[in-house]
């Protein structure tokens, strides 16, 4: 019983020291017959200081992402997410035409 309560505190403890990052995870849209995702990873990164998008596409029945991500990080506090979210999907563009992917 120990070692259980152990573990747990050490899991929180890591968890409330690595809140550094805000993260949210979007589908973005899927290729027609399924085996094609894109998925956006997107939030601020230390704190609310930098926010940053990063687009991948995963093969679902490999199991495995295809191709290098798209990420974009802002420069600083003065630009927004929103602007940040639509480089990021800007540049995916011709990888979602690729993959035959529809958002």
């Amino acid at each position: 019983m120990k070692r259980l309560i152990f573990a747990m505190t050490a899991i929180f403890m890591t968890q409330a020291t690595s809140a550094k990052t805000l993260v949210r995870i979007n589908t973005i849209g899927s290729s027609p017959r399924g085996q094609y995702v894109a998925f956006e990873e997107f939030g601020y990164k230390e704190g609310r200081k930098f926010p940053y998008s990063k687009i991948r596409v995963m093969n679902v029945w490999k199991n495995k992402y295809v191709d290098d991500a798209i990420q974009v990080i802002g420069k600083g506090e003065g630009e927004k997410l929103n602007q940040v979210r639509k480089k990021a999907k800007d540049l995916a563009i011709k990888k979602f035409q690729k993959f035959n992917i529809e958002s």
